[in-house]
This record gives structure tokens, sequence and C-alpha cells, in this order.
């Protein structure tokens, strides 16, 4: 009882300015739910009347009613709060909520030349590539341009789109028939070797797929084929040559893919029936995507590597002169079109002009690829 009447005598002798103080600065938890987080006066006090670690220890565990901003932090300074305490009232005090309309007047935001997103689907990266104008077909001054590829005339392409940067992958195509309940197709294979038992090597373009298995990848992942006319465009981006490089740095061929380098171009000359034995013998095969130097587009492989299937029926030769726009071949056919060359082509085949038809649209083929295209990336 003694002791009581002591510490409420001692109470009795202390400054009203500190029994306001250690009101302001109660621990939270003594306090209802609502009040616990420090108005603007409270925490000013605190700051003034308490040590900087008890301060600290106080806004952490209190928490901050009031939004921190560039007047609070002076008055927080003022007050006599250091780094600490300022970072403590940051994170204590409440985050901004406020949802920004969009502007309905404001421009779209519009992809630029060159801009990559990876496709949320494939995993695959996709790049952007701006509408405009080219020349389709033979390449001036072309010493092995051939009449399917005559004459050459100008096009003009009205939308941009996006471009697989490289081929299809395994590793995408498996998701994709995962996805779908698809069973892989057959391994590559040719002479007795299989390139890829068990699909076991993920990084290599995907081949043994159809003109169909390919359309419905690409609508799997909200896109589709590209025309002739995309393709080569996206081949040459810009240039005019029948190549966008130099042959070796820019394509897998039939000299350069395989153990050593071999004069691929001599072999079909000299010993056409043992061609495919040659290189065979010489571990030719197919790459991971993405090695070799890429078009001023950033697009890799749209030379070598793998024949890429387009969405054009194929026509011996084009129209005319005349300007196209847009174009999307002719609305029927036999074959389709396939691009680029590959690994076991020849030199002359792997150019931005060549036009193949030698596989019909149903055919798999252990050489034949492909790219997605799409004025949007759609998940």
């Amino acid at each position: 009882m003694l002791r009581s009447h002591r510490i409420a005598a001692f109470i009795l002798l202390l400054p009203w300015s500190s029994l306001l103080a250690a009101q302001a600065t109660a621990p939270c938890l003594e306090r209802p739910p609502a009040e616990r987080p420090y108005t603007r006066v409270r925490l000013l006090d605190t700051v003034k009347n308490q040590t900087p670690v008890r301060a600290e220890y106080l806004i952490k565990t209190c928490g901050v009613r009031v939004p921190f901003n560039s007047e609070l932090e002076s008055d927080l300074r003022e007050s006599g709060a250091g780094d600490s305490i300022i970072a403590a009232v940051r994170d204590a005090a409440p985050k901004s909520t406020v949802v920004r309309k969009p502007d309905p007047t404001a421009e779209p935001v519009r992809p630029a030349k060159g801009d990559i997103k990876v496709h949320p689907k494939d995993g695959l990266r996709y790049v952007y590539i701006p509408p405009g104008a080219f020349r389709m077909g033979c390449s001036p001054g072309d010493p092995e341009c051939r009449d399917s590829e005559k004459p050459a005339h100008p096009v003009r392409l009205t939308k941009g789109f996006w471009m697989g940067q490289t081929h299809v992958t395994v590793d995408a195509y498996k998701k994709y028939a995962h996805a779908n309940g698809r069973a892989m197709p057959d391994e590559p294979g040719y002479l007795d070797k299989n390139w890829n038992p068990d699909w076991i090597y993920e990084s290599v373009p995907m081949t043994m797929v159809s003109f169909t298995d390919s359309q419905k990848y690409c609508e799997w992942v909200g896109m589709r084929l590209p025309t002739e006319a995309e393709w080569e465009y996206g081949a040459r981006a810009g240039t005019t040559g029948p190549r966008y490089g130099e042959l070796e740095e820019v394509a897998w061929w039939g000299g350069n893919s395989g153990d050593k380098p071999i004069n691929a171009d001599e072999v079909l000359k000299s010993d056409v029936q043992n061609y495919a034995k040659r290189l065979m013998d010489n571990g030719d095969r197919a790459h991971n995507v993405g090695q070799k130097q890429p078009n001023a587009f950033k697009l890799f492989d749209m030379l070598g590597g793998v024949w890429q299937w387009t969405s054009d029926w194929y026509k011996k030769s084009y129209d005319g002169e005349e300007l196209e726009t847009d174009p999307q071949g002719p609305p029927g056919g036999e074959f389709r079109v396939l691009r680029g060359g590959s690994w076991y082509s020849e030199s002359n085949l792997v150019r931005a002009s060549y036009r193949d038809r030698l596989v019909r649209p149903k055919n798999r083929d252990f050489l034949n690829g492909f790219r997605c295209v799409g004025e949007t990336l759609v998940p």
C-alpha cells in the first residue's frame, strides 16, 4: 500500500509536458487498433521526445497513418530524425492506391523496330518488324538466281508484325504438345542416323513438322505462318544482296555444319550420288538456334539451319513488275513454299530469294521447321 502511494506521488511530481510525451509515445498495442498508427503530430512528438533507437522501434511497431512525402521528410528532419528513422517512416507509411485511368485521347505506345518480347506461352523471343517496302525476288547481280525467283518486283507491307527471333525450338514445341495432349513426331533421322533420340536436344530447331503441324502451333500462340513476302522482307532486313551477311557468318549449311569444314558444293558436283553419305560421315547436323550472326532486324538463322514453312501456295514465277501490296500468294495450289535453306543445303540454296517446293504440305521432313508471325503477341 505504501509503495502505491509513493508511485502516485512520483507521478504528481512529473512535469505536465512529460506526461503528454509519455502518452504520445505509449506502445501502440495499448491503443485501440484504429489509433495505433501514428498521426503526423504523434509521429513528430515521438521523434522529438524519444531516443533514435526507441523512436525507430515505435514507428516500426505502430505504423504510420500519413503518407510519406517530401514535406513530411522535411518536418521529420527538423524534429531531429536521421536517415534510419526516415527510412522507417517511409517503409511504414501507407502506399498510394490511386489507380490512374487511361487517357482515351493519348496515343497508344507503338512498338519500334527491333523491340523484343518473350511470348508467355512458348517462351520464345519475338522481334518487331516495322512496315516497309522492298524489292522481292532476284537480288541485283545474283548469278545463281532462278526462274522461280523472277521477275524481281516491288512489294509494300503496310503493317508491322512480330516475328520469331529464331526457329521454333524443340523445347517450345514440347510445351505445345503437352498443352494440347499431342504426341511428339518421330525423331529426325536419315541413312540410319538419328540426330535427336527422344528429342533430348531441346535448343535445336523443331523439325519433322508438316505445314499443318506448324500452322496449328502458330495458332496456339495466337499467331500464324509468315507469307512469302513477310519472310523475305524479314530475311533481307534492308539489304539487297543474296544474303544479309557472309555465308559462313550468318548460316549453317552443308559446308560448315559438320565436325570439320567440307566443300559441300564440290561434293555435290563431283560425287552427287554420295552427297548425303559424305555429309553424314562428316557429322553434319542441326545446331542450336541463335549461334550465328543476326541480321539488322535481330533475326537469327533466317538463312540455313532448317527450311522454313510459309503460308503461300507455290507458283512457278512472280506475276509481274507491278507494285504488290501485302501479297498473300495464289488462292490455291499443290505445294506450299519453303524458304531459307538448311544445314544440309549447298550454298546456292541458302539465299534470301530462293524458293523451294520439294515437299507436299502434309509431308514431314528432318530438314523442315518454321517460325511464327503476328501483328500482336496474343497469349
